[in-house]
C-alpha cells in the first residue's frame, strides 16, 4: 500500500515589486484616511504661495533678469511640496507609527526592510508630484506662471533625485527622533530655517557670500535652484546641472545607509509610563513638572531620628571647622526597668 506523503511544500516569497506595490498601495490608504496628513501634505505649500504671490504681486526681480515674482516663487513652492511630502511627512508618520506598534508589527513578518522602505519611498514621491502639480496648476491659473515645456524632462530627473534625497533624509532622522510627539518640531525646526537661506520663501542674492557657501552645502538650495533656473524664461538654463545632482544623490545615499543601519522598528521604553501609555520627555515644562515632582516627594519622606541608647547621649555631628552640629534626639517614653514586668528579677538585682 503507497503512503501518502503530506508534507506542503514552503510557501514561495510573492516578487519584489508586488510587495513593493502592496506597500505604496497601503500607504496611500493610510494618507487618505489621515485628514490632517493630507491638508498639511498638500493645502501648506498652496496656501503659502496664495498668500506670498498676493502679497508680491507686480514686483519684478531686476536680480533674476526682471522676471515677475510669481515667476520665481512658484518654482520654489514646488520644491517646498517635494520637501514636505517627503521629509515633514516622513518623519512623523514614521515615528507614530513606530510609537504605536505598527512598524513592530510589520518587522514580525517576512517582509525585508528595504521592500517597506522603498514602498514608503515610492509613495512619498506620488504624493510630491502630485503636490507639485496642484502648485503649478494653481500658479499658472491665478498668477500667469508660465509653464516652460521644454524644461519638464529636466525637471522631472532633478524632482526624482530630489525625492530620494528627502525620503532618505526623512527616514534616517527618525532613528535620532525620540518620541513621535517631537517629530514635527525636529522636522520643521531642521528644514525651516534652510527654507529661508536656500531661495525658498524669497531670494538670497543680497545675502551675506559665507551664508550662500553654507546654503550651498545642504541639498535645498541646489534643488531650489535647479528648478528656478528650469522655469526662469529669461536667464535660467533647461540643461542639467551636475554637480547639482551629485550633491543630491550623495546626501541621499549617506542618509539611506545610515536610515538601513540605525532605523528602530520598536518604541523607546525610556517614553513609555510604566502602566503603559506614552508620554512625551521632550518639552522643558515636562521636565520641570517632573523634577519638582520628584523634589517634593522627597521632602515629603519621614527623616531618620537618632535615638540614644542606654542613657547615652547621641554622638555629636561636627560641621565644618569641626564645630558641633545640632542632633535631633528623641526622647523615649516608658516605664523604668523596675515598673517593666518583662524584666527578670534577677537582672534587677
Amino acid at each position: 500500500m503507497a503512503t501518502r506523503d503530506d508534507t506542503r511544500a514552503p510557501a514561495r516569497r510573492p516578487p519584489a515589486l508586488r510587495l513593493v506595490a502592496a506597500q505604496v498601495g497601503y500607504q496611500l490608504r493610510v494618507l487618505v484616511r489621515s485628514p490632517i496628513a493630507s491638508f498639511a501634505t498638500l493645502v501648506i505649500p498652496l496656501m503659502v504661495l496664495l498668500a506670498v504671490n498676493l502679497l508680491y504681486e507686480g514686483t519684478r526681480l531686476s536680480s533674476r533678469g526682471g522676471i515677475r515674482y510669481a515667476q520665481f516663487f512658484t518654482p520654489a513652492m514646488v520644491a517646498f511640496a517635494v520637501v514636505n511630502a517627503c521629509y515633514m511627512s516622513v518623519i512623523s508618520s514614521t515615528t507614530l507609527a513606530r510609537d504605536e506598534g505598527i512598524l513592530k508589527r510589520i518587522r514580525s513578518t517576512p517582509l525585508p526592510p528595504w521592500v517597506w522602505m522603498t514602498g514608503r519611498v515610492v509613495t512619498a514621491g506620488l504624493v510630491a508630484a502630485v503636490s507639485a502639480i496642484i502648485v503649478v496648476a494653481v500658479g499658472a491659473g491665478v498668477y500667469d506662471f508660465e509653464v516652460l515645456w521644454s524644461a519638464i524632462p529636466t525637471v522631472l530627473l532633478t524632482l526624482g533625485v530630489a525625492v530620494f534625497c528627502f525620503c532618505s533624509l526623512g527616514l534616517a532622522l527618525t532613528a535620532l527622533v525620540p518620541a513621535a510627539d517631537s517629530a514635527l518640531p525636529i522636522a520643521w525646526g531642521t528644514m525651516l530655517p534652510l527654507c529661508f537661506i536656500s531661495d525658498v520663501f524669497q531670494p538670497i542674492d543680497s545675502a551675506p557670500h559665507w551664508l550662500r557657501a553654507i546654503a550651498s552645502v545642504f541639498p535645498l538650495r541646489p534643488f531650489a535652484d535647479d528648478l528656478e533656473s528650469a522655469f526662469n524664461p529669461i536667464t535660467g538654463s533647461r540643461a542639467l546641472h551636475q554637480g547639482h545632482l551629485e550633491l543630491l544623490a550623495a546626501w541621499g545615499l549617506a542618509a539611506a545607509a545610515f536610515a538601513l543601519l540605525a532605523f528602530r522598528w520598536e518604541p523607546d521604553g525610556k517614553h513609555r509610563r510604566r502602566s503603559g501609555s506614552r508620554r512625551s520627555a521632550v518639552f522643558a515644562t515636562d521636565r520641570v513638572r517632573g523634577l519638582l515632582e520628584a523634589r517634593g516627594r522627597r521632602s515629603a519622606r519621614p527623616q531618620p531620628v537618632e535615638r540614644s541608647v542606654a542613657g547615652r547621649p547621641p554622638p555629636l555631628h561636627t560641621g565644618r571647622g569641626g564645630a558641633p552640629a545640632p542632633a535631633s534626639i528623641e526622647r523615649i517614653e516608658g516605664p523604668g526597668p523596675s515598673e517593666d514586668s518583662s524584666v527578670p528579677p534577677d537582672a534587677l538585682a
